[in-house]
């Protein structure tokens, strides 16, 4: 058979369809598959061409990313167009990957390939568009990269990049087979192939001339040895640092060879570009499974994505099954989902549908070229942007703006029409944010975002913005809202060193249009993240709108970033962060009850909450909106960061002078709220509040017991965390964690409630009778000593989570009777010792005890430590004793709580006296109620009187 080339070129594309790029053979005739397993037959050229479709409107169209101009018919050209596009892919792809598993006589080569996890990476085309994972393991790959979900894991890659063609491997392959390692032998002919198609443009042309190759990061002789026994050529190394900026010798390279001991060299992404734009071929090899700075460059350069294989199993590495064309075709296309896809939209009674589901091949078709939109996008790029290659999405973007018009989430589900419903997911999938036009369903887009949005004003001028930035990294409301299909412009001004983008919403969840109850709102109504670059007026814009947030990271906390931001609009949010006046929370109160905008947003030190403006005027009912917010603050948030003594909330004068005396560092950035906690009123990710950050629930954010519970999850700290294995099997771990732990912060946080608002929730939280009925049993077993101590261990600690959680209260309780001298536990007493408690567990994790004096371990109570490696109940053992100013080691016993004889000896060293067993007894149902308790003494042994209520 006769080789010949093909080359498509069309100024539209962003890529150079690289047709001449495969081994053609006479024949085809039609793409028929494999009609044996020993052969193939080539895929036939498309019958048209991309630029057949092409009108004067639609290419200024596909340059400018706007539809501005077009009209509903322009939608057929633009299908065409995307069609016949994808059909130039699927062409030069499936010949390529043809062309590399078989000889000059289309035999196909059945083939084997082992990689080792340590020494190897996975690698994957970043675009599917400029290359295939020609090499791919059997297995399903765990942890791979969502490109290739349920697929293998990827072992080659070959991509096109400009007029450059690029081969990558996860692993060295010319040492492997030169030394005849039989993991890698049976793989030479297809690697032989691969390496033609490299240097030549055709898989089973022989390289007839001497190569000028220059090898960077691996072995330079094992490359030459393989080229020149393999490929029966000469090679020759010109002295040529590719990798340094300034060479004027690379023009005449052939071939460039990169490993990952590139290390050391200084040179950016930018000279790999270039050498790819002026065609040169490079070949990359992975030897080790991490990924540093030098080797993600060439990555990103070369259009390759890879995984970190430390904890790969090796089966999952492993490519041994016999394959045709059409299978090794079938493991990696993707293509062909666009092609059905948009064959649907041109003529649909054409194409099945099948069943809609999210499991639907052209749903699935849709959210991978969703994926490409939001990788560009976090890149700082659009799909029209000139670095973008991938030319299909362009043409996707524009179709769903003009269908997105008619979108109308009332009465829509997956039981109606296919078209609609199909049409409408496209247009929610096929999103570019990186830009300055797009267009707004007329209806509103369900109960994310009213119609009415869509009028609000817009800034025409340049407004400067501060920004608090809490941690180091996360994502913050900037108290501006993208209003649906306007345009907003943002530069930076001053970004205090962080990495900054830009999106609409921080939400982890917005219902599912396949569900029951029916496409109700945009299939992802918040965007993507979308990077900031410097130095520019950066383009925002959404179909949906939604409060618009920083993500940020690389930042440090309690910094001030600076924005200037135009086409942005004012709406009900309220921060707390910075100086906040009257008349701004006026403002945003009339914002709010207008209804105009969907959302509204509250900002404090350490949480913010975003809520559907529904949502939040049913929780504010008949309160006046600035009460509703003091109750908010006061409670969810303040009543937590004094009980974890942040240092946002000021020292009383009692805590202030206890550190003092202390000598204790109880206001310092360590101190700092560590995370901030967002809360979501929309739809709860699971039933109808639901943990995590962000937590969200089906409500508005109110104070009662449920959204203290969750910010508790995200806030509490070990000392409130009493788990141990337990003595009596030294395995299973027993004690007051996840659910007990954060319930002894929202107890507290109702304790304050209570104490302010007169509101009495959860008063069982924390469960007194219940703790001392288990003192009472565990006396009347007559035991005594370590059998005492291990059977109260049992009783309490694999018990009910309300008594766990009233230990710590007793504790409280028993430092303001036995520290402050109070005859009734009070609220400040309560919460000064649960801050003293959270403040020492900072404070024991910044000190080194290895390292560290006498004088310093002994302010915590820590002096016979050597290690910071407590137990737990060691640590709130030797912290609480410290802080209470007794040896509360009988105290623990009491409570069956087990520790060591160095935490004792280091307590001994305080030479405090042995705190009396107090125990504060309350009504069953009023823990919320400190003035109606009495104090109880429990005798060391022997029994123990009757609980008085």
């Amino acid at each position: 058979m006769t080789k010949h080339a093909f080359v498509f070129r069309n100024a539209l594309l962003t890529i150079s369809l690289a047709i001449g790029l495969i081994a053609c053979g006479g024949g085809g005739g039609g793409e028929s598959g494999e009609s044996t397993n020993d052969s193939w037959t080539e895929v036939a050229p498309p019958s048209t061409k991309p630029g057949d479709f092409i009108n004067a409107r639609t290419s200024a169209a596909l340059n400018t990313g706007s539809t501005v101009n077009l009209t509903l018919q322009d939608q057929t050209s633009l299908l065409k167009w995307a069609l016949s596009t994808a059909e130039q892919q699927h062409y030069w792809q499936k010949n390529l990957l043809g062309s590399l598993y078989s000889n000059a006589n289309h035999k196909i080569i059945q083939t084997s390939l082992q990689f080792t996890a340590h020494p190897s990476l996975n690698l994957y085309p970043t675009d599917l568009s400029t290359g295939i994972p020609f090499a791919m393991g059997d297995s399903v790959c765990d942890g791979s990269f969502a490109i290739q979900s349920g697929k293998g894991c990827g072992l080659g890659v070959v991509t096109k990049i400009g007029e450059g063609r690029v081969l990558a491997y996860g692993q060295e392959m010319f040492s492997s087979i030169l030394n005849n390692n039989a993991n890698f032998t049976q793989f030479t002919e297809v690697m032989n192939n691969s390496l033609r198609w490299l240097i030549t443009g055709d898989a089973h042309q022989a390289v007839n001339k001497t190569l000028n190759v220059v090898v960077k990061g691996t072995s330079n002789v094992d490359v030459k040895n393989y080229l020149e026994k393999q490929l029966a050529t000469t090679v020759n190394y010109p002295a040529c640092n590719v990798l340094n900026p300034e060479n004027i010798c690379w023009k005449d390279i052939d071939l460039i060879v990169l490993g990952q001991g590139i290390e050391g060299e200084k040179f950016e992404k930018e000279l790999i570009d270039k050498y790819l734009k002026a065609g040169k071929a490079i070949y990359f090899q992975g030897s080790y499974w991490d990924i540093q700075a030098n080797t993600q460059k060439v990555l990103n350069a070369i259009g390759v994505q890879a995984d970190m294989n430390w904890f790969r199993d090796e089966r999952t590495l492993l490519m041994s099954n016999p394959a045709n064309i059409e299978q090794r075709w079938e493991r990696i296309n993707q293509i062909d989902g666009t092609i059905k896809t948009l064959q649907y939209f041109i003529a649909p009674t054409s194409v099945t549908v099948g069943e809609l589901n999210a499991n639907n091949a052209m749903i699935q078709s849709m959210l991978t070229h969703s994926s490409a939109l939001q990788r560009l996008n976090g890149q700082g790029l659009s799909a029209f942007s000139a670095e973008n290659r991938n030319s299909i999405l362009k043409a996707l973007v524009l179709i769903a703006d003009l269908w997105r018009p008619a979108v109308n989430y009332t009465g829509l589900n997956k039981n109606g029409d296919p078209l609609t419903f199909i049409q409408t997911y496209a247009s929610d999938a096929w999103l570019d944010y990186k830009r300055s036009q797009t267009t707004a369903a007329v209806q509103g887009a369900g109960d994310y975002m009213p119609a009415t949005a869509q009028n609000m004003p817009v800034s025409s001028n340049w407004e400067t913005i501060t920004v608090t930035i809490p941690q180091s990294g996360g994502v913050t409301a900037i108290g501006r809202a993208s209003i649906p299909a306007k345009a907003v412009e943002i530069q930076i001004v001053d970004a205090q060193g962080a990495n900054l983008a830009v999106q609409t919403s921080h939400i982890r969840t917005w219902g599912n249009p396949f569900g029951d109850g029916g496409y109700q709102r945009p299939m992802r109504p918040n965007s993507y993240s979308v990077k900031l670059n410097n130095q520019v007026a950066n383009a925002f814009i959404s179909p949906f709108g939604g409060p618009l947030m920083l993500n940020y990271n690389n930042a440090t906390a309690g910094s001030t970033i600076t924005l200037k931001i135009k086409g942005s609009a004012k709406y009900a949010h309220f921060d707390f962060t910075q100086p906040i006046t009257d008349a701004d929370i006026d403002a945003a109160s009339a914002s709010l009850q207008s209804r105009t905008f969907g959302w509204n947003t509250f900002k404090f030190v350490g949480g913010e909450i975003q809520q559907i403006t529904p949502y939040a005027l049913q929780a504010i009912g008949n309160t006046a909106p600035r009460d509703y917010i003091n109750k908010i603050k006061t409670i969810i948030f303040d009543s937590n960061h004094i009980a974890n003594g942040y240092n946002n909330m000021p020292l009383d004068n009692s805590t202030q002078q206890y550190c003092n005396t202390l000598g204790w560092d109880c206001t310092s950035t360590i101190h700092r709220a560590p995370n901030v906690q967002h809360f979501i009123g929309w739809i709860a990710t699971c039933g109808f509040l639901c943990s995590g950050n962000p937590s969200d629930g089906a409500t508005g954010l109110d104070i009662g017991w449920g959204w203290v519970h969750e910010l508790g999850h995200n806030t509490v700290q070990g000392v409130l965390t009493m788990t141990f294995p337990s003595t009596e099997n030294n395995k299973s771990t027993i004690g007051c964690g996840t659910e007990c732990n954060n319930n002894i912060l929202a107890g507290l946080s109702m304790l304050r409630k209570n104490e302010i608002y007169a509101l009495d929730n959860n008063g069982n939280n924390f469960n007194h009778p219940r703790l001392y009925s288990n003192i009472l049993d565990n006396r009347n077993t007559n035991l005594s000593g370590e059998a005492l101590r291990l059977d109260m261990e049992k009783r309490l600690w694999q018990g009910d989570d309300n008594a766990k959680q009233a230990f710590h209260m007793q504790l409280a309780y028993n430092y303001t009777k036995l520290h402050q001298g109070k005859s009734q536990p009070d609220s400040q007493g309560v919460f000064e010792f649960m801050r003293l408690l959270n403040i020492s567990e900072r404070l024991y994790k910044k000190i080194d005890l290895s390292k560290a004096s006498e004088v310093d371990k002994n302010k915590l109570g820590l002096g016979a430590f050597t290690a910071n490696d407590l137990s737990r109940p060691d640590m709130i053992y030797v912290l609480s004793s410290k802080i209470m100013g007794y040896d509360l080691k009988e105290m623990f016993k009491l409570y069956g709580l087990p520790l060591t004889d160095i935490a004792r000896a280091s307590v001994g060293m305080l030479n405090l006296d042995e705190a009396p067993l107090n125990f504060y007894a309350q009504p069953l149902n009023r823990s919320n109620y400190l003035n109606e308790g009495v104090w109880m003494t429990i005798p060391v042994t022997g029994s123990v009187s009757k609980y008085p209520y």
